[in-house]
């Protein structure tokens, strides 16, 4: 009996030795949904597999810091790895005493947790993966400065510090050895108020620009050639403007490419050595206009769409602009895409976003960079809300669902799943 018990345990050992490494099925996407679960799913609604379990998620669950009750928790803003085989999310849970906040990284093809670390008053924001998909940026709240940091860190499990500032906007380079940071952008800011790079292993900080003007994230091009910013520009009895520097990649040769009102954004092409920028006259304005593209060797100005938006993401290939903005007379929403090579706008589908969209939209230019709504092959996109000509705010906020949209005019959006938020993956 013993015998046939060993030679039973060698045989599973050598299946499982021998069985194929899993591998991530490719063009899935990552939601949340009611109850706190985090779910992966075709694109076509099917092959719905659960990824970590929640308990609650209450309508505020994506206000900065929600009110749960005891014992119950839920994990939001999941988030890819650019090789597409893990995924990060955050994890809030509430205590007798206080609330208790996770990081946590999962193995997408296993849904196995690879890391996790918890801890109370941790106040994750948000979480941005390395080039390399082995670890996060990880921005934290609390009191006083928000706080940096790398995740998983290469001893323990607390995320590891490498810089502070308030507010705090950040950009990875190509090979995950540093990060492009611009902190302290605030009229008044004095202390940390600069665009600086910082080498991840050392902490070292070079500073790129201690007149940075009201932007979101400084960046690297995809090539790794030229780092772009803005600047502020000297101005006597005049309204405020900003300066679009594009300097090389170690921050040196650095040149205004133009003036613009006072806030700007500022996204690069995927594929091309462009920028589109959109200014607002108001510093505090969530919502930008007048969405032009920038041809960098050139220094070239192209107008591409002259009207208010909320929000605009590069398509995969860098030939369309996806963007959102408000309908006027109305409540409603519209997804609409520009086409870089001619400026011909579509409209796609009307629409109302759940409240992380919102927040979505109040930093794009900083989601844009690790968060994707658009599919690889860049048919399709996905958001979280309701949608169509009866799309109703209390829908969108109460029981928002994940819509996959084709990227053409007047498309039907289909509803996939019931959910909050919603990402694609990366190929």
């Amino acid at each position: 009996m013993a015998q046939r018990i060993s030679h039973c345990w060698l045989f599973l050992l050598a299946a499982l030795v021998c069985a194929p490494p899993l591998h991530a099925e490719p063009n899935r996407i990552a939601y949340v949904d009611p109850t706190g679960d985090i779910y992966t799913i075709q694109p076509n609604g099917e092959g719905r597999r659960k990824l970590a379990s929640g308990e609650m998620l209450q309508t505020i669950a994506f206000t900065p810091r929600p009110i749960l009750d005891e014992d119950k928790g839920f994990y939001s803003w999941p988030v890819w790895s650019p090789d597409g085989s893990r995924i990060a999310s955050f994890r809030l849970v509430a205590g007798e005493d206080s609330q208790i906040d996770g990081l946590y990284m999962f193995d997408v093809a296993s849904s196995q947790v690879l890391h996790s670390y918890k801890a109370p008053g941790l106040q994750p924001i948000y979480a941005y993966w390395a080039p390399n998909s082995q670890h996060l940026a990880v921005l934290l709240g609390g009191n006083g400065p928000l706080s940096l940091g790398l995740w998983p860190p290469p001893a323990g499990q607390q995320p590891k510090t490498i810089a502070q500032g308030i507010p705090f906007y950040f950009n990875w380079r190509a090979d995950a050895q540093a990060l492009l940071v611009h902190t302290g952008g605030e009229r008044d800011s004095k202390e940390g108020h600069s665009v600086s790079m910082v080498d991840v292993g050392s902490g070292k900080r070079t500073v790129v620009s201690r007149a940075p003007a009201v932007f979101g994230p400084p960046s690297w091009s995809p090539d790794g050639k030229w780092l772009a910013y803005g600047d502020q520009v000297e101005q006597k009895e005049k309204a405020a403007q900003t300066a679009l520097m594009v300097a090389a990649a170690d921050g040196s040769d650095a040149k205004s490419l133009g003036t613009f009102p006072e806030k700007i954004t500022i996204e690069w092409s995927p594929t091309q050595p462009q920028i589109a920028i959109a200014t607002s006259a108001l510093a505090e304005d969530p919502i930008v206009e007048n969405l032009q593209l920038v041809d960098v060797p050139s220094g070239k100005v192209r107008m591409l769409v002259k009207e208010p938006l909320a929000g605009y993401f590069w398509s995969p290939d860098g030939t369309r602009i996806l963007y959102a903005r408000r309908k006027p007379d109305s409540f409603l929403w519209t997804w609409c895409i520009v086409d870089v090579a001619d400026g011909k706008i579509s409209e796609v589908v009307d629409f109302l976003p759940a409240r992380p969209m919102l927040i979505v939209f109040q930093y794009f230019d900083q989601y844009a960079l690790s968060h994707r709504l658009w599919s690889p092959d860049g048919k399709q996109f996905v958001f979280s809300g309701s949608a169509g000509p009866d799309a109703h705010p209390a829908t969108a906020i109460r029981t928002p669902a994940v819509y996959v949209v084709d990227a053409t005019a007047h498309a039907t959006p289909k509803s996939v799943a019931d959910g909050h938020i919603a990402f694609w993956s990366p190929r």
